[in-house]
């Protein structure tokens, strides 16, 4: 028996407990999820999204009808999604087509929404580590994984984001270092970011604009809140901008990580295990007790979190005047 299947399927089954409606579903409608973006972070649709395991890296296809996401149990990842069926109703999330044997996560759409680039550690006979991949849009759905050749890589890259002109920006975690992959004929040329970028902290999840305008990373620097914060720098007169917090409510004293901007600009996702309801124990309390909480998805794992994206063009405004 398969154990990872089965926590997973125990899981979706309590997702699918949690908002029961009159047909016994849970109904989430319309593309981007219907969601009206706020200027503080909300869970995205909780009761359709979020249980008990870690949910992070979310990214919608451009036109908002298709979510990937990374459900992370013990001892291994799936790629998770969910899509827009015809009656404006989004599909009970399942482990993607290409998912579920090896640790895959880190799912990222190009912009144009035909590929989707993600990590796995599925075996190479060159490499055990991880590396980035990509599925093809195929009319049956999608084709088989193939894996990105990154000429002077290290061969252990995480979260791939790709822009408008095929470059993809990624990191190293074995470096602390953030990457960028030109796409070329036949292969991608790795070259590292400036220092601005990569200085001595240690840096991961790097969204890219697709215009290649602004880098938005998770960072453990000197002015972090907590145990990763999430940093903004642009790309103005072609130099990066030193990176500045995107502060509270964004950041938190907990972990904030894979931060993703909607196609149309209009909607920031990150994923954050801010949420943690503390239970207090006493001697003799029953045993379920302590297990309930830990069906919840407020148990201090990672969530998704969403909220409006203006905040991006305000913070370029600033860095622009400080830059004349």
């Amino acid at each position: 028996m398969n154990y990872n299947y089965l926590l997973f399927a125990c899981l979706l089954l309590a997702i699918s407990c949690k908002q029961i409606h009159d047909n016994g579903k849970v109904v989430v409608e319309d593309p981007f999820f219907g969601v009206d973006p706020t200027d503080t972070p909300q869970l995205l649709v909780p009761d359709f999204l979020a249980s008990p395991a870690k949910e992070y890296n979310g990214t919608f296809s451009p036109d908002g009808k298709a979510f990937y996401y990374t459900t992370d149990i013990p001892e291994n990842a799936f790629i998770t999604y969910t899509e827009l069926m015809p009656d404006n109703t989004w599909s009970e999330p399942k482990v993607a087509s290409f998912s579920g044997k090896y640790s895959d996560f880190d799912p990222l759409f190009s912009p144009d929404g035909s590929r989707l680039f993600f990590s796995s550690r599925r075996p190479l006979p060159d490499n055990q580590n991880s590396k980035i991949w990509y599925v093809e849009r195929i009319h049956s759905g999608w084709s088989d994984p193939q894996p990105v050749t990154l000429t002077g890589s290290e061969n252990n890259e995480y979260y791939s984001s790709v822009t408008h002109n095929g470059d993809i920006y990624f990191n190293i975690w074995s470096t602390g270092n953030i990457f960028k992959a030109k796409k070329t004929d036949t292969t991608y040329v790795v070259e590292e970011l400036p220092a601005v970028i990569n200085a001595e902290y240690d840096k991961g999840d790097p969204f890219i604009s697709p215009n290649e305008d602004y880098l938005i990373f998770r960072g453990y620097r000197e002015d972090s809140y907590g145990r990763g914060d999430l940093y903004i720098s642009f790309r103005i007169n072609g130099n990066w901008t030193s990176p500045e917090n995107l502060g509270k409510p964004i950041n938190s004293t907990a972990n904030e990580m894979c931060p993703y901007v909607t196609a149309d600009g209009n909607i920031f996702i990150f994923a954050s295990s801010r949420i943690d309801e503390s239970v207090k124990w006493n001697p003799l309390d029953p045993i379920k007790k302590v297990q309930d909480k830990y069906q919840t998805y407020n148990n201090g794992e990672t969530n998704i979190y969403y909220m409006s994206a203006a905040f991006i063009n305000d913070l370029r405004k600033k860095h622009s005047e400080i830059d004349r």
